[in-house]
């Protein structure tokens, strides 16, 4: 088996035993697991989700979550941690949008056939009710593992690069997050004219402030290591003393990427290493010993009228209207000006969403849960379809209403 499970397998962690595997689920080359292990004089159970190339997580995967996290829970009277871990490569993507596109395409062309037919509002709304259903999944998944945190200790590793969407949220839905030096989380859904909806703006909310969650989810920038330490995201940074894996170009495509792919594999297993002996550190040690960044220290990432002015300047689809449609890397200078064009109906939900927030009055499943109705309801703007095909067309989206 490659990737992570390989060395949870191999009992090649120091004062880690593997005592059995709790549940298998593999498709296509991904796999989700979960073992039991024994560390540091605990027991505890290891779920390992490993989707290669982009470790995106389709329908598939995040059904193999539930019944891994159900297992967990099943057994938690046995176990006292649950580190939940992955691939550590340069990019690891959230859901499908390939099999989102689909559906979407797929959607809008009933809606056309039945306002022809003349059908109510209610038949057309329900055509757009499997956009609900998936993120639905992804709030319920939050839940599990917020409840198995009743019971034990909750640790993430983001190893790796860069993690957009789903692969950021779940780990933060986590009690404790360690970080890769090398990785990052980017909310990109207001690139596409989403908002992010498994309970991500919710989850940096409690973990870094009103602000910290404002600027990652309404300008669609990475965030890195030191800074999302610095904001209270991660509880402390793993040092990796090796870059990540860069595919050559050596003329020889198939060749160039056959090394590829055995340079991510050797690289899962010295990162791996790593990552986990001390992501089972934090889950196995005094719990006053895991680093805390307190609410009066954290990092700004940018004051409110900072972002609000970027905003304002990047949600207006004219000021891209001499580059819509074109390919992002023949505009480079441009979009390094103005910045990525956001959607405006993102904006207007993240607006509305944060501006309901009351301190004194917080309930985070149910702020959860009105995140998860925001970013359902953007499923049936059009405008989700020009914001997905420029997305994976890597163009300029003019995001002006249909």
């Amino acid at each position: 088996m490659q990737g992570p499970a390989r060395i949870i397998r191999s009992d090649g962690i120091a004062n880690c035993k593997n005592l059995e595997p709790l549940y298998n689920w593999t498709e296509a080359g991904a796999y989700l697991t979960v073992d039991k292990v024994r560390c540091n004089g605990k027991s505890g159970a290891i779920l390992c989700y490993h989707n290669p190339p982009v470790h995106q997580i389709g329908t598939a995967g995040l059904y193999a979550f539930h019944d891994g996290l159900d297992i967990v829970f099943e057994r938690r009277d046995d176990l006292q941690f649950l580190l939940l871990c992955g691939a550590n490569a340069p990019v690891h993507s959230g859901g499908d949008l390939k099999e989102s596109l689909g559906r979407l395409k797929e959607s809008l062309v009933k809606k056309r056939e039945l306002e022809v037919a003349g059908a109510s509002e209610v038949e057309i709304d329900r055509l757009f009710s499997w956009g609900e259903s998936r993120l639905e999944k992804g709030v319920l998944l939050y839940r599990k593992i917020r409840k198995a945190a009743q019971y034990l200790r909750t640790v993430g590793i983001c190893g790796g690069g860069l993690r957009f969407g789903g692969s950021a949220e779940i780990p933060l839905m986590t009690d404790y997050l360690i970080g890769d030096s090398r990785s990052g989380m980017c909310f990109s859904e207001a690139l596409m004219g989403i908002i992010p909806g498994w309970g991500g703006i919710t989850r940096v909310l409690v973990k870094a402030g009103i602000v910290n969650a404002a600027y990652m989810a309404k300008t669609g920038k990475p965030v890195f290591a030191p800074d999302l330490k610095a904001i209270g995201v991660y509880n402390d940074i793993v040092e990796i003393p090796f870059a990540l894996p860069k595919k050559e170009k050596t003329g020889d495509p198939a060749q160039d990427e056959k090394k590829y792919l055995e340079d991510l594999e050797d690289h899962d297993d010295r990162a791996g290493a790593l990552l986990l002996r001390e992501g089972l550190e934090y889950a196995t040690c005094p719990e006053e010993k895991i680093p805390f960044v307190g609410v009066n220290e954290r990092k700004v990432l940018a004051e409110p009228g900072s972002i609000e002015k970027e905003v304002t300047r990047r949600v207006n689809p004219d000021h891209y209207a001499h580059i819509w449609a074109k390919p992002l890397r023949d505009v480079d200078r441009e979009i390094a000006a103005l910045g990525r064009p956001l959607a405006p109906q993102s904006i207007q939900a993240i607006d509305r969403f944060l501006e309901s927030y009351d301190a004194a009055m917080f309930d985070e499943e149910a702020f959860i849960h009105k995140e998860l109705q925001a970013d359902a309801a953007l499923y049936r703007d059009p405008r989700f379809l020009e914001g997905l095909r420029a997305m994976l067309g890597q163009r300029v989206p003019d995001f002006r209403t249909p």
